[in-house]
């Protein structure tokens, strides 16, 4: 009897452990909530993570609270996320990280996160300070492939991210000699862009809505944006296509994430308001007026994007052997 009644014991302490999150996912977000931002202040991970952070507080009615985590060019930003408890309280704007691990710089995969859902896709652009001697891309290139250690080319966060790996796969198509390129890491491409206006910089690849404000002051131009067509908030930057008949539709993409282990009632609720979000009319303006991209994916489908980006940005930077 004394056994029986242990079993039963340990039976119904195992019923209420397991109850514990069903009860704690239904009464989420109770407190505030963090977004981690692994860029600094200005950028456009930035920007779009403030817009997300207003409109989940109108959904859930607690404060989700922006820290900025830009350091080791978004590692330590990444990387607390991954770090973070999955209580649904800690979550995080994520970008390209596919190659922190093949450049020595963080062991961190796919799979240490929570796929939540992607709300944003960017083409590249290539910028240069207002008074550089190259008035078109291809002139650019030629110059840069005549002599690729003479021109400083920031690669805003780390030198694997989406924009340098954008600029990096144009190069290699010019027949510009990769290994002899000075590619600068910076704290986002906010730093790198304020770095291209001083002229501490040559070029400086970015989403064309990041180098917006510089444009409109006259300090920096855009020479291209990749993909095919012209961005209706920037109608006076060409396209790579126009200028080069290269079809290169790359560039940066963002989503939320939790870290591994966020229970499914949790993600369920945010993929359900970022939806929501997504999909709405303010939203979509909003972000057109910015010069951002829209893009959604659902938790299975961006988790399978983060999956296959994860694949190719190694196999690029294996084939750049950078």
């Amino acid at each position: 009897m004394k056994g029986h009644h242990i079993k039963i014991i340990i039976a119904f302490c195992i019923l209420i452990l397991s109850a514990v999150p069903a009860v704690a996912q239904s009464d989420w977000p109770n407190r505030p909530v963090t977004i981690i931002v692994p860029a600094g202040a200005g950028g456009g991970t930035d920007q779009t993570a403030r817009m997300l952070a207003k409109r989940l507080k109108e959904k859930f009615g607690q404060p989700f609270n922006i820290v900025n985590q830009g350091q080791g060019s978004g590692v330590v930003g990444i990387r607390s996320i991954a770090d973070s408890e999955p209580d649904g309280y800690s979550l995080g704007v994520i970008y390209n990280f596919a190659h922190y691990l093949p450049m020595g710089q963080a062991n961190l995969s796919v799979r240490d996160f929570t796929a939540i859902a992607q709300y944003n896709f960017d083409p590249a652009g290539f910028h240069v300070h207002a008074d550089s001697d190259w008035r078109s891309l291809p002139e650019a290139l030629d110059a840069i492939k005549a002599d690729p250690t003479a021109y400083s080319i920031a690669c805003g966060g780390g030198c694997g991210g989406s924009w340098p790996i954008a600029v990096l796969t144009l190069f290699d198509k010019w027949g510009i000699d990769l290994e002899q390129l000075k590619m600068i890491p910076g704290q986002g491409a906010a730093a790198a862009l304020q770095d291209l206006a001083a002229g501490g910089m040559d070029v400086v690849p970015s989403s064309v809505a990041e180098a917006g404000p510089l444009i409109a002051a006259g300090r920096i131009r855009g020479l291209a944006v990749f993909g095919g067509q012209r961005l209706s908030a920037f109608p006076n930057v060409p396209t790579l296509e126009e200028l080069t008949d290269i079809k290169l539709p790359l560039g940066a993409w963002r989503g939320l994430v939790g870290p591994a282990g966020l229970p499914d009632g949790i993600s369920a609720k945010l993929e359900k308001a970022m939806q929501e979000i997504v999909s709405s009319d303010d939203w979509r303006l909003e972000m057109a007026e910015r010069g951002f991209g829209v893009q959604w994916r659902s938790i299975t489908e961006f988790e399978a994007f983060m999956l296959q980006q994860q694949c190719e940005v190694r196999a690029i930077l294996e084939d750049f052997s950078l």
